[in-house]
C-alpha cells in the first residue's frame, strides 16, 4: 500500500500570478497517486489581494481531493506558514511534500519520489528531491542544493539542459523547498513538531533544515529524474528587491553565529562591501541602509538563537570547502562563482554519488 503523504502548499498575495498558481493546484489534483493516500494542505499567509478567495473556490470544487484550507491572520513567511501546515498534517502521513505555489508537479512526480525513498535500504535518507525544471523549458532550475563555507547556496545544474551530467542519485546539503519531500518521523525525532526556525521568515529555511538533519545523522538526496517545473522568482521576486536582500543577508549573518564556519568575518566584510557598492552605484531604495540593517539584525538574531543552545556543525553535511586562496572569487561576478561551484561538483561527483 502506498504511504500517506501530506502536501503543504503556501500562498501569499498571488493574484498577479494566478494562472501559474491554478496550474500548480491542478497538478496536485491530477497526480498519479491514490487519491485516498494524499492530502492537500493550503496555508494562506494573510493574503489581502483576493487570491485566497480564488484559490479556495478552486479547491472546494474538487470533491475527490482530501484537503485542508487554513487562512492565517498575518504573513508568517515561508517558515511560519509551512510550520502551521506541518502541524496540521494527517497524523498517519509518513511524508510531507512542500510545494511552492509557482511549482507545477509532473503527473508522476510524487510517485517517483515515494518509489525511490520507499525502496532504498538506507532509511537514514530523510529528505529527497528530484530534478526541477525551469517552467516552460527543458533547462534545470535545481537538481540539488549545496552550501559553501561562506554560507552561500548553490542550485545544481541551473540553466543547463536536462539531463546534463545527471546519472545517479547524489548526496546534497539540502533539498530545494520549492519541491521537497521529508520523512515525518525523522523530522519529529530531529527537530520536533515543526520544520523551520520561525524567526528566519524566509531564505534560511530549507538550507537550515538540511543542515540540522545532517547533524542528526540523516541524509539528503537528489535523484536525477525530473519531477516538477518551477517559475522561479514569482513568489519573493528577484534582483534588487530590498526585502529579499534584507532576508538573505540578515539570515546569513545569523547563521554565521550559530555555525562553525571559519569565514564569519569574511561574510560580514562581504555585506559591508555590498553596502559600499550600493552607494557608489546609487542603487534604488537606499540599499546601503537595507544591508547595514541586515548586518545589525543578523547579529542580534544569531545571538538570540545561540542563547537557546542552537549550534550547527556545517561539516557533517556535504559542503563546498573554500581554500583561503580562493576567497577572492566570492567578491567577483556571479558567473565566475557559478563556474567555480560547478567545477567543485564535477571534481567531487564520485564522492557525492549515492551507491
Amino acid at each position: 500500500m502506498w504511504p500517506k503523504v501530506s502536501i503543504i502548499w503556501l500562498n501569499y498575495n498571488s493574484s498577479k500570478i494566478m494562472p501559474i498558481v491554478l496550474k500548480s493546484l491542478e497538478s496536485i489534483v491530477n497526480l498519479d497517486y491514490p487519491s485516498d493516500r494524499y492530502e492537500l494542505i493550503v496555508v494562506d499567509n494573510g493574503s489581502t489581494d483576493g487570491s485566497f478567495e480564488k484559490i479556495k473556490e478552486f479547491i472546494e470544487r474538487e470533491n475527490g481531493l482530501k484537503k485542508k484550507i487554513i487562512k492565517l491572520s498575518k504573513n508568517l513567511g515561508f517558515t511560519g506558514g509551512n510550520n502551521i501546515g506541518f502541524m496540521a498534517r494527517d497524523r498517519e502521513s509518513e511524508y510531507v511534500l512542500l510545494i511552492n505555489n509557482d511549482t507545477i508537479l509532473f503527473q508522476d512526480g510524487l510517485r517517483t519520489l515515494i518509489e525511490y525513498i520507499e525502496n532504498i535500504s538506507n532509511n537514514n535518507v530523510a529528505s529527497l528531491q528530484g530534478v526541477v525544471l525551469r517552467y516552460g523549458t527543458r533547462h534545470i532550475d535545481t537538481a540539488g542544493e549545496y552550501m559553501d563555507e561562506l554560507l552561500r547556496t548553490h542550485a545544481l545544474g541551473q540553466l543547463h539542459e536536462y539531463p546534463w551530467i545527471l546519472r545517479k542519485p547524489i548526496h546534497v546539503t539540502y533539498v530545494a523547498g520549492c519541491c521537497a519531500l521529508y520523512r515525518v518521523k525523522s523530522v519529529l525525532k530531529c527537530i520536533g513538531d515543526k520544520l523551520f526556525i520561525d524567526e528566519f521568515f524566509g531564505h534560511a529555511d530549507d538550507n537550515v533544515l538540511g543542515l540540522l538533519m545532517w547533524n542528526c545523522g540523516y541524509r539528503a538526496v537528489a535523484i536525477p529524474k525530473a519531477v516538477a517545473s518551477h517559475a522561479r522568482g514569482l513568489t519573493f521576486g528577484r534582483g534588487k528587491n530590498p526585502f529579499l536582500i534584507y532576508l538573505l543577508e540578515r539570515n546569513r549573518v545569523a547563521l554565521s553565529i550559530i555555525t562553525n564556519t571559519k569565514y564569519r568575518h569574511v561574510i560580514f566584510s562581504h555585506i559591508l562591501r555590498g553596502a559600499i557598492v550600493s552607494t557608489l552605484r546609487t542603487d534604488p531604495k537606499n540599499l546601503i541602509q537595507v544591508r547595514m540593517r541586515a548586518l545589525y539584525d543578523g547579529i542580534k538574531l544569531g545571538k538570540k538563537l545561540k542563547s537557546r543552545g542552537l549550534f550547527i556543525n556545517l561539516y557533517k553535511a556535504p559542503l563546498i570547502r573554500i581554500p583561503l586562496r580562493d576567497i577572492g572569487i566570492y567578491f567577483t561576478t556571479r558567473h565566475i562563482i557559478v563556474r567555480y561551484f560547478e567545477n567543485w561538483f564535477i571534481k567531487n561527483l564520485s564522492f557525492l554519488t549515492v551507491e
